[in-house]
């Protein structure tokens, strides 16, 4: 049995001159690497950002807030994905994920999401056996301990 820790950091930058926010999952350690689930899965949804601050509107914010708990519920029941990241600058809203069976995700998004509106989203996915993408988010924004 998988047991996800809930426990989020945050961490905040600047580029070109916008904030950069992440919150990101720290104490995943014991699952690093984890067989089962060595897809690398990247939601992403793009958005218009406000001129001077870069962030969403305040309307796209809760969309964003619904369709995050949403598939959060949905995939880590079981968990098919095991969340990492989320990360928002410029334009741009990213959760990122390791999962187990891709098939399954991709339909268990689409079935959760039956009888929402249609939201700008795109699933990208690569092979991530090491979780190198989950240790660059760690080393990055100072949480590697190791």
């Amino acid at each position: 049995m998988i047991e996800i820790n809930d426990q989020w950091f945050a961490a905040e930058a600047k580029n070109d001159d916008l904030p950069v926010l992440l919150r990101g999952r720290g104490q995943l350690k014991d699952l690093v690497g984890i067989k089962s689930h060595p897809n690398l899965l990247k939601i992403r949804w793009t958005y218009t950002p406000d001129a001077k601050t870069g962030m969403p509107a305040v309307e796209e914010i809760k969309k964003m807030a619904v369709f995050e708990q949403i598939v959060f519920e949905t995939l880590e029941k079981e968990p098919l994905a095991i969340f990492y990241s989320i990360y928002l600058h410029n334009g741009m809203k990213e959760w990122s994920a390791y999962c187990s069976d891709l098939e399954r995700v991709n339909e268990e998004i689409s079935g959760a999401l039956v009888g929402h509106e249609k939201y700008p989203i795109e699933l990208l996915v690569d092979q991530d056996p090491e979780w190198a993408d989950y240790k660059a988010m760690l080393r990055d924004t100072g949480q590697l301990t190791d």
